[in-house]
């Protein structure tokens, strides 16, 4: 039989939150930097078509017509790609889904502290534990699907000081 504290179980699962959390605020952040930067893209993009389309108007050759005709096929692409993906939607779905995180893994905290400092009773913990439990459960349920990518591999996942001061 394995032996798990209330205070391991506790734990372990702050330490899950904390990971997820963090998961979700890289997913969002790079989401919204790939956002930015399909949004310039377009934008440089359709300033070259314009410049393009301007010297083509007035007669400045052929070749203004062409180059205007393949920047607005990329400009068109990267509008299609931005709209396909909505990155920025994605971002701040993650983003909401973190947000929630943080505040779980407070009250894990809190609650943490409490048992530590025995300011509550086992059985009330138990019962603040349940509550969380319940209320992560809803975020993990309506949370959007992290990407094996925003994990770092085990290697890479032993905390550093920051994260040993998290947890």
């Amino acid at each position: 039989m394995f032996q798990l504290t209330l205070h391991d179980h506790l734990r372990l699962t702050f330490d899950q939150v904390v990971y997820d959390h963090k998961a979700h605020v890289n997913i969002a952040c790079s989401r919204a930097r790939w956002s930015r930067w399909l949004r310039a893209a377009e934008a440089l993009l359709m300033t070259g078509v314009a410049f393009a389309a301007f010297a083509a108007a007035f007669g400045r050759g052929y070749a203004n017509e062409i180059v205007a005709a393949v920047l607005a096929g990329l400009a068109l692409a990267t509008l299609l790609l931005h709209l396909t993906f909505d990155l920025e939607g994605n971002a701040q779905v993650h983003a909401a889904c973190a947000t929630r995180l943080w505040q779980i893994g407070e009250q894990y905290r809190a609650l943490l502290s409490d048992i530590s400092d025995r300011a509550i009773e086992l059985e009330t913990a138990r019962c603040r534990r349940d509550a969380l439990m319940n209320e992560l459960t809803g975020v993990y349920g309506n949370a959007p699907p992290a990407d094996h990518h925003a994990y770092p591999p085990e290697a890479q996942s032993m905390p550093t000081t920051e994260e040993a001061a998290l947890t």
